[in-house]
């Protein structure tokens, strides 16, 4: 799949954040549906990655995707104010510009990764969001150690600093990623479209739209948060639905072992996927939140 076949929005916004950086917006599916379903993504990728996996709610939801700065179509932006509380007045921006512009109408945020880290310390501080559907978002077992969790990270940021940064061509990102342990399960045609995506094309090359010291300082940062989302998790006064890696396959980032605590939210894992399962089994994924959805009464 290339880059090229995720169809035009039916509109766009370009969010001014505080200090300057402007945030990418895009919306399509069906304006007139009740239901708006706001998407993101993970450290280092980019909303348009995931369109195997949103574009099987286009034709039921008002599916709004934004990217986060320093990724996708979004600004870079300084490297010195990037840091997760940054990215959720971000995200309290985007959601207030799309409710200026397309109508204010039940939201629920679909959010991988990271962007499940922002989304729910945005629910914590305005009530937003109608439901949260957090795909493996990095929530350490509860009888994990902090040192453990702490090296884990650092190894993270050490080896994104060491990402190769520049490409020839789109091809070539799409085939180390192939070769890379954590994408063994996904598909080529979505690698294809991951490399499209997160790259931009830059005179005779092509360069990572999300810099790698960027990405390192936002890893870095998963770890002050991460200790705290379990209580953010079953203190919020919505429905929410994690959806986890199986934490028995290799390279889950940070796996959601012990959900113990959180037996007041709906949780499920899929067997045999990873980190990625968005992209690993879209037809899947999609499904589990069109469940959750509907438990709403919103589908």
């Amino acid at each position: 799949m290339a880059h090229g076949e995720v169809p035009q929005p039916h509109d766009a916004l370009h969010v001014a954040a505080a200090d300057g950086v402007t945030l990418s917006v895009r919306r399509h599916g069906s304006p007139v549906s009740p239901c708006r379903v706001l998407m993101s993504h993970g450290i280092g990728l980019a909303a348009n990655a995931y369109f195997p996996f949103w574009s099987q709610f286009t034709e039921r939801f008002d599916v709004v995707v934004y990217d986060m700065r320093c990724h996708g179509h979004s600004d870079v932006g300084p490297l010195d104010t990037l840091n997760v509380p940054t990215l959720v007045d971000d995200s309290r921006l985007v959601l207030k510009a799309v409710q200026r512009a397309w109508g204010t109408k039940p939201t629920v945020g679909v959010l991988h990764s990271l962007g499940a880290v922002v989304g729910l310390l945005h629910a914590v501080q305005e009530a937003d969001f109608a439901g949260l559907v957090l795909f493996d978002p990095p929530v350490w077992p509860t009888d994990g150690m902090p040192g453990d969790m702490e090296a884990r990270v650092q190894r993270t940021a050490k080896m994104a600093r060491r990402r190769r940064d520049r490409f020839e061509h789109p091809g070539q990102l799409a085939e180390a990623l192939a070769g890379a342990p954590p994408f063994r399960l996904v598909p080529r045609s979505t690698l294809e479209l991951i490399a499209c995506s997160t790259l931009v094309e830059e005179g005779d090359e092509w360069r990572l739209r999300c810099p790698p010291a960027h990405e390192a300082r936002l890893a870095e940062w998963t770890f002050g948060f991460t200790m705290q989302l379990p209580d953010v998790i079953g203190s919020l006064p919505i429905p929410v639905k994690v959806i986890g890696a199986d934490p028995t396959v290799p390279f889950s980032f940070l796996p959601t072992i012990d959900m113990s605590d959180l037996i007041t939210i709906g949780y499920d894992f899929v067997p045999d996927h990873s980190h990625f399962l968005q992209f690993e089994n879209p037809t899947l994924t999609s499904s589990l939140v069109a469940d959750f959805l509907e438990s709403l009464e919103l589908a």
